[in-house]
């Protein structure tokens, strides 16, 4: 996942990306190179994303390097914390790589006050990938969900990861097990290798009743199973329920967004107030 990321990033015009495959690593490479932004995740071993933060605000050579978390959820004493510390700005997982630049150009330019664009044009209607290569069971499916949700299909594993991996991925997939190729299991396991759908929900929709098929597919992070031929009643259910988890996610996102941002004003007055008492007393002196 961090050699995918490294490489997108590069693709778009980044120069060289360093690479460190936990917090230590990240800060004996920071001691070592000039780095002008840290993108960290928050969930490393050997110094998480928040420790290596504030060991870089200890520094006075790293105290003023641009830093950008990602984390699949922040509670809001770390969130207070890490704004605390000085962080630049948060990016609860999943992320698009377009997400991931505007905010790095952002914090590169200090232009903090410009608001941040939805991924998509229509933010409050969530999108669900309903993925399996029969034709019927496609329409069955996509059939159940367009009046509440943006239905996208994809025909094989190779399209859906396509799909999940664009600027404009699936908050929920509805994944079939047996499909010719690349089966559910292999979509599975690239999903969770990349950044933008590392922790998008997955439903596994099979006639498989393998109690072995149904550990696996758990293992390789499966949200839950539905057995065909589907309860459409039952189905509905399970994936409005996931919706409510996708909604969590998008508001820890906003969330951090307005706490960083008051902490900003709060700063900003307050160094409004140091420069008119300092004008005063000069004005005094005179």
């Amino acid at each position: 996942m961090r050699q995918a990321l490294a490489s997108q990033l590069e693709s778009v015009g980044f120069g060289q990306v360093l690479q460190a495959k936990d917090g230590l690593r990240a800060l004996q490479i920071l001691r070592s190179e000039p780095v002008q932004v840290v993108v960290a995740d928050m969930d490393m071993q050997v110094h998480n994303g928040l420790e290596v933060l504030e060991a870089m605000r200890a520094e006075p050579r790293l105290a003023s390097v641009p830093f950008i978390l990602m984390s699949g959820g922040l509670d809001r004493s770390s969130a207070a914390k890490a704004i605390q510390l000085g962080i630049n700005d948060l990016l609860v997982k999943p992320f698009t790589v377009r997400r991931l630049i505007e905010r790095m150009q952002r914090v590169l330019t200090r232009d903090t006050a410009q608001p941040i664009a939805p991924d998509d044009g229509n933010p409050d209607r969530a999108t669900l990938l309903v993925v399996d290569d029969t034709p019927d069971n496609l329409q069955l499916m996509a059939g159940l969900f367009r009046d509440r949700f943006k239905v996208k299909v994809a025909q094989s594993g190779e399209k859906a990861l396509s799909i999940c991996q664009s600027d404009a991925p699936p908050d929920v997939i509805l994944l079939d097990m047996m499909m010719p190729g690349m089966d559910g299991f292999e979509v599975a396991r690239r999903l969770r290798e990349h950044h933008s759908s590392e922790c998008t929900p997955i439903i596994f929709v099979t006639a498989v009743t393998d109690e072995a098929a149904r550990h696996k597919g758990l293992s390789l992070g499966a949200i839950d199973y539905v057995f065909k031929p589907i309860d459409p009643d039952l189905l509905r259910l399970r994936v409005s329920n996931l919706m409510v988890y996708v909604e969590h996610r998008k508001q820890l996102q906003k969330d951090f967004d307005l706490l960083r941002e008051n902490a900003q004003l709060r700063s900003e007055v307050q160094q409004l107030r140091a420069d008119l008492l300092r004008i005063q007393g000069t004005t005094t002196a005179a």
